[in-house]
């Protein structure tokens, strides 16, 4: 199969040898060994073609003996127990070129992403893939419980904070991981895991060998003499990572391996776009969300991000290329995705709307499922874990929410969201704690059906964002907290951060800053099929009451049904210990009663 068209090929002779199966590493070393004696003086010149052709052949019958030996027992422990490879990017929104639409102007426009699309062409792609909550940590928690995240005790908010003392409902979780694992699974992970490392079978699963330079990809090739060759270096560690992984394995062991990169989190650096992936910031004019200023510094921003993202693609590439050359192609799931959306941007990352918990998902599994099959039902990454488990042959246990995909994706499924739910739970609840006085969250639900977007802010009074102006200096009581000389606020770091800052109270930015920073109402509804970006509000509007009360009726429901503590004992849990240090009677929320 050509791969060209994913990756330049290069010599990566200790990465061939440790992705082989384990019953070609012996010949093929001897092979690495022979011809290095071939090369040396030490051999006369007329003898090397003989020898290096008695090499190859070593390499080949041995090969072929030992696997025709094994395929008795391939057949019967590997059938019906796929690899799975879950390429997961950090704040990576909705972003990949097949996801263009002709009818509206976006980044995806802009961006080139020829592994994720090809992945998504040959397997599944989904138009509506939603995270649990748009925060690093309940995200994660959330996957591998497979679990809406505010059940999930310490790893429902950022960093997990908890009072010691008190029970923690995580400690109850065990996750799909292990669940793998206890099957028989090999599972390891490289890069960021920022959940308890004990859910994916502890620190000696992380496969970091090689570095994790990968993580500060703009940062390494921005300062290379040479860029490409420096680029190519990134990708080549991230190929000996995984391949230090399957080395560990046993003979013919299925594998669960979890690649979660942090180059597209900020900080990345500024033209890193342009310079390292050719996306000119201009390409961008009208095609960024109406909701973010239209000038030259978004639109550079945004294109670093991109640029980001199309590391990351080249990444999934050098992994697709393990996978075949390790003859494992065939029998893998591969999954691509990310944690929530854009960094750094207002509405993104740490909020409800699309821009903030709508992610990319395309899974990969040759000859089960309909390839080039869409689904523009709404799923969660919570349903992630339950069809890893029923495409091992395993069953969900009781206490998870998500439901396996694997019915809607498979080619006899001629109506593929007929088994699906049919909308998405997310929500948050502290992402900084310093964003707000006393550390208090911004608690917010909604529920995502394939039109509409009903958003309820249970604490409609604090600033969602952060308590303006923008430029003021940390309080005294964040100090308290831990907070650094600068503030920290419930949007990243970074230039598009920077000119609201500057520019805050200008009337040039007015309608977007109200949209980004301000207080907002404390029900929100939107048509996303006639306002995508989400910038007008029905929920007031008379001829949508009945659908609002309908909607609204449902996500308590749910809610109630899973015992978020945001909805059930007078909803204050969140704003006390063991969530939060401080006053449990501080912060007193009344859960809306319509």
């Amino acid at each position: 199969m050509n791969t060209s068209q994913f990756q330049p090929e290069r010599p990566r002779i200790q990465a061939g040898i440790r992705c082989l199966r384990p019953a070609c590493r012996l010949p093929t070393l001897i092979y690495f060994v022979t011809s290095a004696l071939i090369e040396s003086q030490a051999i006369n010149t007329i003898l090397k073609p003989a020898l290096h052709s008695a090499a190859v052949w070593i390499v080949a019958l041995s090969c072929g003996l030992i696997q025709a030996s094994l395929h008795a027992q391939v057949e019967t422990t590997s059938a019906g127990r796929p690899n799975i490879v879950f390429a997961f990017a950090d704040d990576l929104g909705r972003y990949a070129s097949i996801y263009s639409d002709p009818s509206r102007p976006s980044p995806n426009d802009v961006i080139h992403t020829p592994n994720f699309d090809q992945i998504a062409m040959a397997g599944v792609l989904f138009q509506n893939a939603l995270v649990s909550v748009p925060s690093c940590t309940p995200s994660r928690a959330a996957i591998v419980s497979c679990r809406h995240f505010f059940r999930n005790g310490s790893h429902s908010q950022l960093h997990h904070p908890w009072v010691k003392g008190f029970p923690d409902p995580w400690d109850q979780v065990r996750g799909f991981p292990l669940i793998l694992q206890d099957a028989g699974y090999h599972i390891g992970w490289s890069y960021k895991m920022h959940i308890s490392e004990d859910r994916m079978g502890g620190s000696q699963r992380n496969y970091k060998a090689h570095g994790s330079r990968f993580n500060s990809f703009s940062q390494n090739a921005m300062k290379a003499d040479d860029p490409e060759a420096e680029k190519a270096k990134l990708l080549d560690e991230v190929r000996l990572n995984f391949g230090d992984f399957l080395a560990d394995r046993q003979p013919d062991q299925p594998f669960y391996y979890w690649f979660n990169p942090t180059n597209t989190h900020r900080a990345w650096i500024q033209g890193s776009g342009k310079k390292l992936w050719n996306i000119d910031p201009d390409d961008l004019l009208g095609k960024l969300p109406s909701f973010l200023p239209d000038n030259a510094t978004v639109r550079e921003d945004f294109a670093d991000y991109l640029g980001e993202a199309q590391a990351f693609d080249a990444a999934v590439g050098v992994l697709r290329e393990e996978l075949i050359a390790c003859g494992e192609w065939e029998n893998t799931i591969l999954v691509v995705s990310g944690d929530h959306g854009a960094p750094g941007f207002p509405r993104g990352k740490c909020n409800l709307y699309d821009f903030g918990v709508q992610v990319p998902l395309a899974i990969h599994w040759p000859k089960h499922l309909a390839a080039g099959r869409r689904i523009a039902a709404p799923v969660s990454l919570i349903d992630l874990g339950p069809t890893f488990l029923e495409a091992a042959g395993l069953e969900p246990t009781a206490d998870m929410d998500g439901q396996s995909l694997i019915t809607a994706m498979l080619p006899s499924t001629d109506t593929p969201a007929s088994g699906l739910r049919q909308y998405a739970i997310v929500g948050r609840e502290n992402h900084v704690d310093q964003a707000r006085p006393g550390g208090l969250p911004y608690p917010m639900r909604a529920i995502r059906t394939s039109q509409y977007l009903y958003i309820i802010n249970f604490a409609p009074d604090r600033w969602p964002v952060a308590e303006p102006p923008l430029s003021a200096p940390l309080a005294e009581d964040m100090k308290s907290r831990g907070g650094s000389a600068s503030r920290r606020m419930d949007i990243d770091y970074g230039p598009t951060r920077d000119f609201f800052t500057e520019f805050e109270g200008s009337q040039s930015i007015a309608k977007e800053w109200e949209l980004g920073f301000a207080k907002r109402p404390k029900f929100e509804l939107y048509d996303v099929l006639q306002d995508p970006d989400q910038v007008n509000n029905l929920a007031h509007a008379g001829e949508f009451q009945e659908l609002r009360q309908q909607l609204h009726t449902q996500l308590m429901s749910e809610l109630q049904a899973g015992n978020d503590p945001r909805v059930i004992g007078g909803g204050t849990a969140f704003d006390a210990p063991p969530y939060a240090p401080g006053d449990p009677q501080r912060g007193v929320i009344v859960p809306p009663a319509e």
